[in-house]
């Protein structure tokens, strides 16, 4: 198996490499139609992975980048996608943290990625996400978000000027929730609405993101999530910053099982494949409550 890694410099130089360290066998089932994406508003930014050079197309940044070791770009013969960014968590990874002070294998990976648009103060992320059919949820993990600033994380709490982040999760047996670092956190990020959904492995999901930030004054930001179509979260009253020129900046691609400890790890290796992503613009309408 040959997967991509990617080397940061001032060039971003771009690398192929072969890897052994993970080979995952399992086949997940198909679904015959791409699921349901819920908004027409304008498309500002698909991301594609047909380019050998496509995260630096996405506008990916060096800091705060890890495991890109990990991230596989496959063709699929069949099903609602043609190719899919496949993301591997060996068995016994856990988050950059529990790796560094633990020595447990390092899974997932990370990147933040502007998507060489403008910051904005309303965004709408959407993709497809799929975890592979034997997928152990065990006590969580992250998936892919919007973020602003500095995209706070890893227990760094926001001051409502350097930025924020919004990443989703699963936690045990599936269950979704949105997971957000704001000045309003305290130790880490806050979850909001776990369970509001329920992730089943070998099943692929539409998930959509709505951002809207708030009056740098005034708490009265918003997130909203739907899954398949279905608005699950609706979280009015939110404070994301404090003075008007922190925005949403882009992408925070971030996944892993984790969690502070080696008893979020998985205990086989499992793969979580992503697709179709793209942000639009939020409408006029869509900004009213």
């Amino acid at each position: 198996m040959v997967r991509w890694a990617s080397k940061f410099s001032s060039g971003l130089l771009l690398l192929l490499v072969s890897c052994s360290a993970v080979e995952v066998v399992t086949s997940a089932p198909m679904v015959s139609e791409s699921p349901q994406v819920t908004t027409a508003d304008a498309v500002l930014w698909r991301g594609e992975f047909s380019a050998t050079d496509w995260i630096e197309t996405w506008g990916a940044q060096e800091s705060g980048a890890w495991g890109l070791e990990n991230l596989e770009v496959r063709p699929l013969s069949e099903g609602p996608f043609s190719e899919v960014l496949r993301v591997y968590y060996p068995a016994g990874s856990a988050s950059p943290s529990v790796s560094r002070s633990q020595g447990v294998a390092l899974g997932g990976g990370q990147f933040y990625a502007d998507l060489n648009l403008p910051a904005q103060t309303a965004l709408r992320l959407s993709y497809a996400v799929r975890f592979s059919e034997d997928f152990d949820f065990v006590k969580g993990g992250k998936l892919p978000g919007l973020y602003g600033g500095t995209g706070n994380s890893g227990g760094k709490i926001p001051d409502g000027t350097d930025g924020f982040s919004t990443r989703l999760m699963w936690r045990r047996a599936g269950a979704g929730e949105l997971y957000v670092y704001l000045p309003t956190s305290e130790k880490y990020g806050t979850s909001l609405d776990r369970g509001a959904w329920t992730f089943e492995p070998g099943v692929w999901y539409r998930i959509e993101q709505e951002i809207v930030l708030n009056q740098p004054d005034q708490a009265d930001g918003r997130a909203r999530v739907w899954v398949d179509g279905e608005r699950v979260i609706n979280q009015e009253g939110l404070q994301f910053r404090t003075v008007d020129a922190l925005k949403i900046d882009g992408l925070f691609f971030s996944t892993f099982f984790g969690g502070g400890d080696a008893s979020w790890s998985t205990p086989k290796d499992v793969y979580v494949d992503f697709a179709d992503f793209s942000v639009s613009e939020v409408s006029a309408d869509e900004l009213s409550p």
